[in-house]
């Protein structure tokens, strides 16, 4: 699902929005590059080679058989992702950097990596999270339109919901507050096409890093048929605050995220 969503975007964002997701997938990805790992299953140098000439191939299934091999080889869910995509994330970086691969190339690898990241960490089993009424309302950064999402807060706390604003952040500090907290759902809030691809951008992050969090999109840019429930992962769009709160209130009841 991940490759078409991407693919989806790749047909109608500019270029210069592609380009950031694409840096935004390679960036994050590439930053989970660290905790120590005993040499014996660290991946080779030619390995990873083999792994982003995979992504860049378009063939979807090549770079997923070779991570399927190396699950089969024992390799962890912290290999795959710290050392594995985030080794391959960092090489293609750098080829990026020096010029060695087209924009076009970039986004096909990109997209592998984002796919077969959140397949892997949607497969990961996790805690049960705690379905309390609590969410996250943000403001899409660069987005001055806040009025909306801070009344929207006030009506969700008047039905018993714990809701943490977040407005005026920039993207970076915007997904690491998100990330430190223990949320089931997001409500981002976006008035119109101009911030479009910010909320692109700022969807991926999310979804790489809250996997399985709900995300809501809210504001005049859900009334827009851009069918955002579906790219890159948002999972419903609602156009006004009825929609919404019921929204919420479904989500409750709701089994947890699927890929």
């Amino acid at each position: 699902m991940a490759y078409s969503e991407v693919e989806t975007i790749r047909k109608t964002l500019p270029k210069t929005a592609l380009t950031d997701l694409a840096k935004e997938v390679v960036k994050r990805v590439a930053n989970n590059l660290r905790a120590p790992i005993p040499p014996e299953l660290r991946p080779t140098s030619a390995q990873i080679d083999e792994l982003c000439q995979a992504l860049l191939s378009q063939d979807p299934l090549a770079a997923i058989g070779l991570i399927e091999q190396a699950q089969r080889k024992g390799f962890s869910y912290d290999t795959l992702c710290q050392i594995y995509l985030a080794g391959a994330a960092a090489r293609l970086g750098e080829w990026w950097d020096e010029d060695q691969l087209s924009f076009y190339k970039v986004t096909i690898a990109a997209s592998g990596i984002y796919a077969i990241l959140r397949t892997l960490r949607l497969q990961r089993t996790l805690p049960v999270q705690d379905l309390r009424r609590s969410a996250i309302f943000a403001s899409v950064p660069d987005d001055t339109h806040t009025l909306g999402i801070t009344v929207a807060a006030d009506m969700a706390r008047d039905r018993g919901w714990d809701i943490t604003l977040l407005t005026g952040l920039s993207h970076d500090a915007l997904v690491e507050e998100v990330e430190n907290q223990d949320t089931a759902l997001i409500g981002l809030s976006a008035s119109g096409k101009r911030v479009l691809p910010a909320v692109l951008k700022l969807i991926v992050a999310l979804r790489l890093c809250k996997p399985k969090a709900r995300i809501m999109i809210c504001g005049r840019l859900a009334a827009m048929d851009l069918h955002l429930d579906g790219i890159v992962g948002a999972d419903v769009a609602a156009a006004d605050f009825d929609t919404a709160f019921d929204y919420m209130e479904k989500m409750m009841n709701a089994a947890p995220r699927a890929p």
